[in-house]
C-alpha cells in the first residue's frame, strides 16, 4: 500500500523532473495540495444491521478504483522501479508493468533472482514483491512460455473464473450481442501465437457462449464475420494456416478495422434516447424511416437524427446500494 505523503512528493518530483511547472492553470504546489486534500479526507461509513453507523478515516493508501489513487500509484512505483528498469535496458532484457503487475526476463538462475528481489523488498517497506519464474508464467490474461527463439502465448483463465458472459436474452441492444463473439474471437487471435492454441480457444469461446443461451448458428455467423474482415473468407482455415503469423501481426495493430466515426454536433444533431426493450429491438430502422417520411423537403430534412438506447435498470442496481442514506452521512454532534 502506497504511503500518502511520499506518493504526493513523488508526483511533484515527477512533474519537476519533466519540466512541468504548471498543468493547465494549476501550479505544482496547488496540485500537491489537491492530492493531499483528497487522500487525507477519505472516509467511509459502515452500518451493521441493528447497530449504529461507524465512521472510518483512511490513513494509508487511497480509495480503490479512484483516478487519483491510480495516478499516485503509477508514479510512485515508477520512481521505485527506476534502477531496475535501467538495469534491464542495460542487459537488453524485457520489462513491462501494468499497475502493480510486472513481467521481466533475466538470464540468471532462480537463486540469484530471489536475492535480487529480496534486496528490492528492503529498498521500500511499503512495496512487497511476490514473484514466480520459470519456463512458463501467467501475466494478466496471458500465459507466456519460452519456445526458443520466441515466446508462445495463449489466453490464461484463473481457476475460479466462471464461463459467464452477457446472457443472450438479456435486455440489451442486439448489436452488443453480435459484438461479443466477434470481440472474443479478435482477442483470442491477438493473444494466441500458435494456431493450435487459437483453435482450442475458439472452441472454448463457442462453448461458453452456448452456455449463456447463444445459439451455435448465431456464434458461427459472428465469428465468420470476423474471419471475413481479416482473411476475406468466412472460413477459419486461412487464419490457422501457414499465414497465421501474418494475420496475427495485422490485427495486433490497434487501428485494424477501425472505422472513422463522425462526432456528434450538439448544435445541429438531434439525439433521441429510448429505453431498450425487446419490443423496440428493430425500432431504430423504423424510426429513421418515419423521420424521413414526415420531414422530407423541410428544414429538418438535413438534420442528423441519432437513435440511441438507454439501458433499463437491472437487478444489481436494485439490490446493491453504493451510496449510503443521507441521514447516516451526517456526523452526530456529541
Amino acid at each position: 500500500m502506497i504511503p500518502q505523503k511520499e506518493a504526493v512528493l513523488a508526483v511533484c518530483e515527477f512533474l519537476g523532473r519533466n519540466g512541468c511547472r504548471k498543468i493547465g492553470n494549476l501550479s505544482i504546489n496547488t496540485i500537491k495540495s489537491l492530492f493531499l486534500h483528497v487522500l487525507e479526507n477519505s472516509y467511509f461509513v459502515l452500518q451493521q444491521p441493528a447497530e449504529q453507523p461507524k465512521y472510518y478515516k483512511q490513513i494509508r493508501g487511497g480509495v480503490m478504483g479512484s483516478a487519483c489513487t491510480q495516478v499516485l500509484a503509477d508514479i510512485y512505483v515508477k520512481k521505485w522501479e527506476n534502477i531496475l528498469v535501467k538495469e534491464q535496458h542495460r542487459q537488453k532484457e524485457l520489462y513491462f508493468r501494468f499497475r502493480d503487475d510486472v513481467f521481466l526476463t533475466r538470464k540468471q538462475p532462480l537463486e540469484k533472482m530471489n536475492n535480487i528481489f529480496e534486496e528490492l523488498n528492503k529498498s521500500d517497506p511499503n512495496l512487497k514483491i511476490q514473484w514466480e519464474g520459470g519456463k512458463s508464467v501467467d501475466y494478466l490474461d496471458v500465459t507466456i512460455r519460452i519456445e526458443i527463439p520466441n515466446f508462445r502465448t495463449r489466453i490464461y483463465c484463473k481457476l475460479a473464473a466462471q464461463p459467464y458472459v452477457l446472457p443472450y436474452h438479456s435486455v440489451h441492444p442486439k448489436h452488443i450481442m453480435r459484438n461479443i463473439p466477434y470481440g472474443a474471437a479478435l482477442r483470442a487471435a491477438r493473444i494466441c501465437s500458435h494456431p493450435n492454441d487459437l483453435r482450442e480457444e475458439l472452441d472454448r469461446i463457442k462453448i461458453t457462449l452456448m452456455l449463456n443461451k447463444y445459439s451455435a448458428t448465431f456464434v458461427d455467423e459472428q465469428m465468420q464475420r470476423f474471419y471475413k474482415d481479416l482473411t476475406r473468407t468466412e472460413s477459419i482455415d486461412r487464419l490457422i494456416g501457414e499465414n497465421h503469423a501474418t494475420y496475427r501481426n495485422e490485427i495486433l495493430n490497434e487501428q485494424w478495422n477501425k472505422k472513422e466515426k463522425r462526432g456528434i454536433d450538439f448544435r445541429n444533431d438531434i439525439t433521441c434516447h429510448f429505453s431498450c426493450t425487446p419490443t423496440l429491438a428493430r425500432f431504430g430502422t423504423t424510426f429513421h424511416k418515419i423521420w424521413k417520411e414526415i420531414f422530407q423537403e423541410t428544414p429538418l430534412d438535413s438534420t442528423r437524427i441519432i437513435y440511441a438506447n438507454r439501458l433499463t435498470s437491472n437487478l444489481k442496481q436494485f439490490l446493491v446500494k453504493k451510496r449510503p442514506k443521507k441521514n447516516i452521512l451526517k456526523l452526530q454532534l456529541q
